[in-house]
């Protein structure tokens, strides 16, 4: 972590030599990591605007399993209670130059949660530490640090704009979370499409030290509005992403929870020795109104190691609606959707945004002698959107895994169900 750290504000320094005397927040990067009106949480000089920006999320769970089910993927009964989901804390903003450079830092409290990895033991992790830098054009843009690769509208999306609790089995088995590296990216035809393309590598991270011992990744995605009627809040949003890995490790590892964070994977390929992966990705958007479709479906082939080449694959469809006549809006730049504001927020006329959600999701990961297992997820919610900076979750899944039972992988192949109740409670500061 500290290696990040020193790269970072090693990277900041050139910064200075080129200030101007600019007071007000830059045009030139609104589209980008651009902090809105500040107040008491920002800072707004002419040198530099920041602004602080925490994220707190709870989440609770009861688990009805059945009796098939406990043998097969274990006792969830130690996960029913309410756990810290996320604790952020970072800020974000500009550096007030002649191109003015914009900055996003956030880490997240260890010591309190569970952290994304249980199996580090550091007390905090660095969750984004990047620099955006304007190069050509009116939004030619370069990307260095850590931060999320360019691969899936869900990856894309923070917490606070999902449709559902947890994002789709299928994208949390095959794309990492953040990683390190450097992108490039531009939008085309007068801003209807962007595309955005990088190279990665987490060796300041790793416990390897050599950065040519590390994988190396290669990702890109391009999105496009195919359609976009502003009276009535129609958008019609097409996306493609590939990522390729050149494994220096030795094996690539596949798993899934049933679309909760706090309990163990339910499917899992284990070890696979391997040269190399490559993933497509594929997305779809459609918003109308109050309403809001979307779609993903992620292509995994694997260059195997003294064995044939397993291919995996996973997609799911989900819907939204406001039942309080809400609308989401559309990042062009970034090719996401919005985060809703409430028409009538409480305590200024009204209740706040009520959402309700329901999601199919399918992952498989049995292929040429792999055996991870398959699991379907259907997922009904509803989302209460009392203020801007808060909301809350109540969620009921219903999981359908198959594969060998966890205390016995040499027995056959199983079927089996269980019922998720979830809660999540979210608040923000930005």
């Amino acid at each position: 972590m500290s290696r990040l750290v020193f790269v970072v504000l090693i990277s900041l320094l050139p910064m200075a030599g080129y200030a101007q005397k600019m007071w007000s927040y830059a045009e030139a990067v609104k589209a980008g990591y651009n902090p809105k009106d500040y107040d008491w949480n920002a800072l707004n000089t002419r040198w530099i605007n920041m602004r602080a920006i925490a994220l707190l999320g709870i989440d609770g769970v009861r688990f009805d399993q059945s009796a098939a089910n406990i043998r097969q993927v274990g006792d969830m009964g130690r996960y029913e209670r309410a756990d810290v989901r996320g604790l952020r804390v970072g800020f974000g903003g500009t550096i007030n130059l002649r191109r003015p450079w914009s900055y996003l830092f956030s880490i997240s409290v260890n010591s309190v949660i569970r952290d994304y990895d249980p199996d580090k033991d550091d007390a905090v992790t660095i969750l984004d530490a990047m620099v955006n830098v304007p190069l050509w054009g009116a939004n030619g843009r370069m990307q260095i640090g850590k931060m999320k690769e360019p691969i899936s509208m869900e990856r894309s999306m923070g917490l606070v704009f999902e449709q559902v609790m947890e994002r789709p089995m299928h994208v949390d088995a095959f794309t990492p979370t953040r990683n390190i590296g450097v992108t490039l990216s531009d939008m085309m035809l007068d801003g209807r499409m962007s595309w955005r393309a990088g190279v990665f590598n987490d060796w300041l991270e790793s416990h390897r030290p050599g950065f040519d011992d590390n994988n190396r990744q290669y990702v890109g995605r391009i999105t496009g509005v195919l359609f976009d009627d502003p009276l009535y809040y129609r958008l019609l949003h097409l996306g493609v992403g590939y990522r390729y890995e050149d494994v220096r490790r030795g094996s690539v590892r596949y798993k899934a929870k049933p679309e909760y964070h706090f309990c163990t994977p339910w499917i899992d390929t284990g070890d696979i020795p391997a040269k190399r992966t490559q993933l497509i990705n594929t997305e779809l958007t459609w918003l109308s109104g109050a309403w809001w479709l979307a779609a993903e479906y992620s292509w995994m082939a694997v260059d195997a190691v003294r064995r044939p080449d397993p291919v995996f694959d996973g997609w799911d469809v989900t819907l939204n609606w406001f039942a309080t006549g809400e609308h989401r809006g559309y990042d062009y730049r970034r090719g996401i959707v919005k985060r809703v504001k409430p028409l009538h927020p409480m305590g200024h006329g009204g209740w706040g945004a009520l959402e309700f959600s329901a999601r199919y999701s399918t992952l498989d990961l049995n292929s040429r002698g792999i055996e991870g297992g398959r699991m379907d997820v259907w997922s009904l919610g509803t989302i209460w959107h009392p203020l801007f900076q808060v909301q809350l979750h109540l969620q009921y899944s219903h999981a359908r895994p198959e594969s060998r039972p966890v205390d016995d992988p040499a027995a056959p192949t199983m079927k089996s169900s269980a019922d998720l109740w979830m809660l999540r409670a979210v608040f923000l500061l930005d």
